[in-house]
């Protein structure tokens, strides 16, 4: 038996295993349902501040592209979302960051910061 046909036999033997370990199609949920925070969905709490920074950020620039970077907990009863945006203004573009921190529970802003990033400081967008 040559190489090829000897991996072969080993990758089918692993493929198909034991049909008793198998999942069953018919008892995996298409759809999960979305995780909740707070007594709302993940996706509508990222929808909430993503639309609050477009529409903060899009005030004083010309809004190209953006990011979402992620949510932290900042301190107790403050929260922080952040965006990466591709921003232009002037004629030229750069990144902006932009940052909210909020109340988790109330949903009250405390601080919405954006700061031109610096060049040095540039991750993959």
């Amino acid at each position: 038996m040559n190489k090829a046909a000897a991996i072969f036999v080993i990758l089918s033997a692993c493929w198909c295993g034991n049909p008793a370990d198998q999942i069953k199609l018919d008892h995996v949920p298409v759809l999960a349902p979305a995780k909740k925070t707070h007594g709302t969905s993940v996706e509508q709490e990222y929808a909430k501040w993503s639309r609050m920074a477009f529409h903060e950020a899009g005030k004083v620039h010309t809004l190209l592209d953006y990011k979402y970077l992620g949510h932290s907990h900042v301190a107790p009863g403050v929260d922080q979302q952040q965006f990466r945006f591709w921003a232009k203004k002037n004629g030229s573009e750069f990144p902006l960051i932009v940052s909210i921190r909020y109340n988790p529970i109330t949903g009250k802003v405390y601080v919405f910061h954006m700061e031109q990033e610096r060049r040095g400081d540039l991750r993959d967008l």
